[in-house]
């Protein structure tokens, strides 16, 4: 057999591909895991702003005030905003939730990788519409930096943007 007609890789060829693709994955792994990390934040925000579109849409409709507030055991309203929050309807003009009257709605669980804060403790909407004024930041769990900011007007008009800062 003539040894010039053999084909394959050398293993010097085969290790310098290994090295190649070590560096790369290297590269590529840590930028991934922020563009999934965003995502995350991506979602969280968009589901509360779908929670606060929803309870405006709620108590126009039904003519009833509306809340949302945060939760930690998904069936009261408690604690500080986290990643859960309930939306319930004051049947009873106590503007306290209380479920044995069916008063809950929605009970919302987002992503364990970003959190929101806020100094409020309810946003309430009423029959027509308007809301109290809130500003909400999504932070992000792993360096506790704002990611968005979130500000709901009188009126309920909801906008957001980029941010900067710490939570």
């Amino acid at each position: 057999m003539d040894s010039s007609n053999k084909r394959g890789f050398t293993l010097v060829e085969l290790l310098v591909t290994i090295a190649v693709a070590a560096v790369l994955i290297s590269v590529v792994v840590p930028s991934f895991t922020g563009l999934i990390e965003s995502s995350k934040e991506r979602a969280t925000r968009d589901a509360l702003v779908a929670s606060i579109n929803a309870a405006k849409q709620q108590a126009q409709s039904k003519r009833i005030n509306v809340y949302i507030c945060p939760t930690t055991d998904g069936s009261s309203c408690s604690g500080t905003w986290g990643s859960d929050w309930l939306i319930y309807e004051d049947t009873d003009g106590s503007a306290t939730l209380d479920a044995s009257l069916g008063d809950l709605i929605i009970s919302n669980n987002t992503s364990k990788t970003s959190h929101i804060a806020s100094l409020v403790s309810q946003i309430a909407f009423s029959p027509t519409g308007h809301s109290t004024i809130n500003t909400f930041q999504v932070c992000s769990n792993t360096d506790d930096s704002v990611v968005y900011e979130i500000e709901l007007s009188r009126m309920g008009r909801i906008s957001y943007a980029a941010a900067a800062g710490g939570c």
